[in-house]
């Protein structure tokens, strides 16, 4: 996983899994970076082959942090099967996707 700090974003590529076993790690490297600057968590979804509630509760979280100061998560180029598990959780109301 890779992490790029710029002004107002936090770009995240290169991430495989986001799970039990990597969530909480996950949301300790992003915190530190959601200043009052911040606008956008950028995740690129296009590597992640593996995510489960314990990922989604990560992504809950970097979005409760941010939403307060007006920012949001994107999510980059969700693999179909990740895009379609968060419409049917109806999370494509909270997260902004982009190609």
């Amino acid at each position: 996983m890779n992490i790029l700090v710029d002004n107002e974003y936090v770009r995240v590529t290169e991430l495989e899994r986001l799970s039990a076993g990597n969530g909480a790690e996950f949301k300790q490297l992003i915190k530190p970076h959601l200043t009052d600057a911040c606008r956008v968590v950028e995740i690129d979804c296009a590597t992640i082959r593996f995510l489960d509630s314990d990922g989604l509760g990560a992504l809950i979280c970097i979005h409760k942090w941010i939403a307060p100061q007006g920012g949001r998560v994107r999510l980059r180029q969700p693999l179909p099967l990740v895009r379609q598990l968060l419409e049917r959780l109806h999370l494509d109301k909270i997260f902004e996707f982009a190609p």
